[in-house]
């Protein structure tokens, strides 16, 4: 799936903003059914906050800059670092079909992002030679919070599921994970079916130790009830 459209959201009011920005963060966060949020941050520090007209507008100057968002997202600017201004974009999704439509809109080549066989595999490039949009000497980021264990990435860096890939301008950016969600491996199965039978085994037990335990009774009261007329009788 090979989608040319604009760096993000696909909004032309939004071009000059990257154009100045200084950090751009690409967040992708996926739960294990596939549903998820996808964030976009554009931050900004000192001058260059008021250089794009952030301040006083407020998260009304951050939603004019893109009024072609998907339905559903969140629009709101924070302050970092007491003096980083960041627009943030945060867009619900479904779904992977729905995530799938959300990248329609930027420079992706979708290879694989699927669910199946307890595996998620996140497979894309996001091409960002020759785009003019994209944000020269920016610091840009691509991160993915995956679900479950995380066994394959090619991810700059990694912290618990969070992998993050730094994306360089005028190049294509490969990104690729994939995760084990929802299922045992061979040797959780292991130790599942054997702590299984080790507590059928002391169930066992107990039931033996307690029908010999009750056996026993049994006999010592019998044997006193046979006992105790003889007794009588000898008094």
């Amino acid at each position: 799936m090979k989608v040319r459209k604009f760096f993000i959201a696909a909004a032309m009011g939004l071009s000059a903003l990257l154009l100045s920005a200084c950090k751009v963060n690409f967040i992708t966060e996926i739960d294990s059914n596939g549903a998820g949020k996808y964030v976009q941050e554009i931050g900004f520090q000192g001058d260059e906050a008021s250089m794009a007209g952030l301040g006083s507008a407020g998260e009304d100057f951050c939603a004019s800059q893109n009024d072609e968002v998907p339905p559903g997202t969140i629009i709101r600017q924070e302050t970092r670092d007491e003096n980083e201004t960041w627009c943030i974009y945060e867009t619900p999704f479904a779904s992977l079909d729905e995530l799938k439509a959300i990248y329609g809109a930027t420079d992706t080549s979708i290879h694989d992002i699927s669910l199946a066989d307890g595996k998620l595999t996140y497979d894309i490039t996001l091409d960002l030679s020759g785009d003019s949009n994209a944000p020269m000497g920016a610091d840009m980021t691509w991160s993915v919070v995956m679900p479950g264990n995380v066994v394959e990435h090619n991810a700059a860096a990694q912290e618990g599921n969070t992998l993050t890939w730094k994306l360089l301008g005028g190049a294509a950016n490969e990104i690729r994970a994939v995760s084990e969600v929802g299922s045992f491996s061979d040797n959780a199965l292991w130790y599942i079916l054997g702590g299984g039978a080790l507590l059928g085994f002391c169930c066992l037990g107990l039931i033996a130790v307690g029908g010999a335990v009750f056996f026993l009774v049994r006999r010592n009261k019998k044997t006193a009830s046979a006992e105790s007329p003889a007794e009588s009788k000898s008094n």
